[in-house]
Formats: structure tokens, sequence, C-alpha cells
């Protein structure tokens, strides 16, 4: 009897072992028959249709990660005054290209689109200046904001890119140093040069705040406006003496964060408006 259950025991375990060894067998083949999906980078030098992405293809998380395209369409130049870009280059390159935003001592220095009327207003979500499908999308406004900056609250939307592009060095305006050195944000048309005095940095819900918010009743603007000089936020910098009126014009950065609950805002007022 005692040398049937030693049998039995003995038999029992090589099976458990078989059985391990079998599925560690299938583990490695499935790894090895089923690479993570690589998406290759997009260099375009000229402009071309629009790619769908396939089915396999993930949406954009609140921090992304992507190689950097190709820049040749813009310009290399640091100082504003003598900042010069080619809008006809742009233009031959997509027409919904409409102005360029540049932002000294930051990575933000990029055409800003806005999208054709018979789409949707998350097209550049998730598709370059190129209109092909890109993981970091573009610097684009939506089609409530008119592309003459004239409007009281003009939202550029922008991703928050782990390698530092897009909108991603938005986020050194959390730190109070940089935020106290660092006042300018410039919008460049084909025709004019806006100066935007940087006077908020926060962290706000996300909300839509075009669709939230009636600036066009002047008494509406200014809470809002107010909100924004006091940012009911757990981390904020905002400009000392800094006075706003229903007058002025606001332009605000919008860019992930880690929570997806929240964006992070840059908001500069309107102080110099000129022709080239």
């Amino acid at each position: 009897m005692k040398k049937k259950k030693k049998i039995f025991w003995l038999i029992v375990l090589i099976l458990c072992v078989l059985a391990v060894i079998f599925g560690s067998v299938l583990i490695i083949r499935s790894r090895l028959a089923s690479p993570a999906i690589r998406r290759e980078d997009v260099t375009p030098t000229s402009a071309v249709e629009a790619t769908e992405p396939s089915d396999e293809t993930t949406a954009p998380t609140a921090a992304p990660t992507e190689p950097a395209i190709d820049k040749s369409f813009g310009y290399e130049l640091a100082d504003i005054g003598d900042l010069d870009v080619d809008f006809d280059h742009l233009k031959s390159i997509n027409t919904d290209i409409y102005a360029w935003i540049y932002i000294p001592n930051t990575n933000v220095d990029y055409p800003v689109v806005r999208g054709a009327r018979d789409e949707d207003d998350f097209f550049y979500l998730d598709h370059n200046i190129y209109r092909q499908y890109q993981f970091s999308g573009a610097i684009y406004s939506e089609m409530k904001n008119n592309p003459d900056m004239q409007d009281p609250v003009t939202v550029l939307y922008g991703h928050n890119m782990r390698d530092g592009s897009m909108f991603a060095t938005l986020h050194n305006f959390s730190d109070a140093d940089f935020f106290e050195k660092n006042t300018t944000a410039f919008i460049l048309t084909e025709d004019k040069v806006f100066t935007y005095l940087i006077y908020a940095a926060y962290s706000f819900d996300n909300r839509h705040i075009l669709n939230s918010y009636n600036f066009d009743n002047e008494e509406s603007f200014m809470k809002y406006l107010d909100s924004t000089l006091d940012p009911r936020s757990y981390q904020y910098n905002v400009r000392e003496n800094v006075e706003l009126t229903s007058n002025d014009r606001i332009l605000t950065l919008s860019t992930c964060t880690e929570s997806s609950g929240t964006r992070y805002l840059v908001q500069g007022v309107l102080v110099d408006e000129q022709k080239k």
C-alpha cells in the first residue's frame, strides 16, 4: 500500500512539473509572436494626404511621448525682434495654419491650426500640421475661436509630451522662480504680432472653458477674469498687481496633467498688438 501511494504522488509531482514547463513555453512563445506596437516617427518635408489611424492605435494619454518631428517648416531664431515666419510656405503645407506661438525659454515654438468647418474640433488632437495621423497632434484652437485673436478668451490646446515637446514645458510655470522671470508669450499671424503678459498658471478641472462661460456677457466675463486672478487650485502662480477689465483679451494655453480630471492652464493678457 505504501509503495502504491509513493508511485501515485510521484506521478502527481511529474504532472505538475510538466504543466509548469508547458505554461512557461506558451508564455514565451506568445511574447515572441506579439511584440509591442511601435509607431514610426513622422518626418514629412511636404504636404501629404491625411492618413487615418489603424484599429490597433491607442488614443493619446495624459502624458504621451514621441520622438520630435522635422521642424524644417519653421525657423530657428530665438529673438522675437528678429522673428520671421514664412506664412506663404506654411499655408502651402496646410491652409488650416493661421498663427505661430512662441514662448521664450520654453519649447513652445509651433504653428497653430484651426480645423475646417466640416471636421470636428478634435481633428488636430491626433493629427499634425501635415494632416497626417500623429500621436502628438498639433497646437490648435477650436471653431468657437476666431483666428483674428480678438475673442475675449482664445484657448489653444497642446499635448503634454514626455519628451518636452508641444505644450509640455508649460508646466515650467508651476515653478515660482521660473514664473517670475518668464513673463511673455507671442502669437504671430500673417499681418500682426500679439504680445501677452503671462499673469497666471494653475491646475484646473477638465471643464470645457469656452462652453462653460458666457464671455459675451460683461458680468459673467468679469467673474471669470476674477477667478483667474484667484484660482481655486492646490497649486498656482499669479502675477501681482495685474488688473483685468472687460476690454481685455485673454490667451489661455491648456495642456494635460498626470490626472485625467485636471488640466494645466497658462494664461496671458494682451498687452501689445502691432502690425508687421
